[in-house]
């Protein structure tokens, strides 16, 4: 049984005024009181590390706390960081490839999906005014939609053969684009560029430029949208229709893989 303070001292006072004893027991007395602040001392530090462990919600009042209110200690989760989802050069894509003019370039930047339909837009650092863009498919036969910069400087591309990527019976190191000086600013180096990637199923709803001619569907100068009710490969390049598009197709499974290759810094 342990005693309050204001206990030991009504103790004290009896045994003083009984005379003979009662100096002799004031030393003890005082040592009981000093264990027993001691051992609350001991139990309230256990039981907030206690808290800190398993977090759990512990009365105030057993933290030293006054009143009857809740002290909650939660623990913190761990943070948990994901690698990003990135090719391995020399599977998804080569490590390296010889561009239109016979010259080596390297893997710089890249990205991997599963799934079609959705566009990505790929940030990097040129190294020359020479980058080439590589797109790998799973399926030869996918669409492939590659636009870079905007406004003025906007370039684009539109193919219905997609390259392999290097684990198929089709390996080639082609690149599917490729800049030069004459359709780089003189700035291209100093600063990050990007480029944005769709990759659609072979069956989306696009007929090819040689399909569209035999059908009667040339523009002969007029912007054709559709032909025989199939998206021109033009009309790929306007953003509205390749949104409309994506919004019908949703997302599919497919593997691809965007590459950006460059030459070494002169």
């Amino acid at each position: 049984m342990t005693h309050t303070e204001h206990d030991l001292r009504e103790l004290l006072a009896a045994r003083s005024e009984g005379g003979s004893g009662g100096a002799a027991r004031l030393e003890e007395i005082l040592r009981r009181g000093r264990a027993v602040r001691r051992r609350r001392r001991a139990v309230s530090a256990a039981l907030a590390v206690g808290a800190v462990a398993i977090g759990v919600t512990v009365p105030s009042f057993l933290l030293g706390g006054g009143g009857e209110r809740l002290a909650t200690v939660v623990a913190a989760e761990p943070t948990v960081f994901r690698a990003p989802d990135l090719p391995k050069p020399g599977k998804d894509l080569p490590a390296s490839a010889e561009d239109v003019l016979g010259e080596k370039t390297s893997l710089i930047e890249a990205y991997r999906s599963e799934t079609t339909g959705a566009p990505y837009r790929l940030t990097f650092r040129p190294t020359s005014r020479y980058t080439g863009i590589r797109v790998a498919c799973a399926d030869p036969k996918s669409w492939v939609v590659v636009i870079h910069g905007e406004g003025a400087g906007r370039s684009s591309s539109v193919t219905d053969i997609c390259l392999s990527d290097v684990r198929s019976s089709r390996r080639d190191d082609r690149l599917s684009t490729m800049f030069d000086e004459t359709s780089t600013p003189a700035d291209w180096t100093r600063k990050e560029q990007t480029v944005t990637v769709w990759v659609l199923p072979s069956d989306a709803p696009v007929i090819n430029a040689s399909d569209a001619a035999r059908k009667g569907c040339e523009a002969g100068g007029r912007k054709i949208r559709k032909c025989h009710g199939k998206y021109t490969m033009s009309a790929l390049l306007d953003p509205e229709v390749m949104a409309r598009l994506t919004t019908e197709l949703g997302t599919r499974p497919g593997r691809w893989a965007v590459g950006v290759y460059d030459r070494a810094a002169s």
